[in-house]
């Protein structure tokens, strides 16, 4: 089973994609995802990006802020990650499942 896959990456500004010979629950993503299988969501984020890569200087903590705030973790929202099966197995699949999206297979 093979994966393609497509997030955005906040942290570059950019929106990402990358294929893996993995299923959509175990793709390589160090912190917590969730895999939907709705393009829109993560697209409109990265469209919503007014600034990509810009951090104002006002919005920088400085050193002593920083340490105050290591006694209260922040909350991590999930990484949005649109995934599709794709390969001969995902071909079959989509073909008992209705017609492939885009197009004639």
């Amino acid at each position: 089973m093979a994966t393609f896959y497509v997030w955005h990456d906040v942290q570059a500004g950019q929106l990402r994609c990358s294929t893996g010979s993995v299923p959509p629950n175990a793709l390589p993503f160090s912190s917590t995802y969730v895999a939907c299988d709705d393009l829109g969501p993560v697209v409109e984020a990265f469209l919503a990006d007014g600034k990509p890569r810009v951090v104002a200087w006002s919005d920088m903590d400085d050193a002593e802020s920083c340490l105050e705030q290591t006694e209260t973790e922040p909350e991590i929202t999930p990484l949005q990650v649109w995934a599709s099966g794709v390969g001969a197995r995902a071909r079959t699949a989509n073909r008992r499942s209705g017609p492939p999206v885009g197009g004639a297979p």
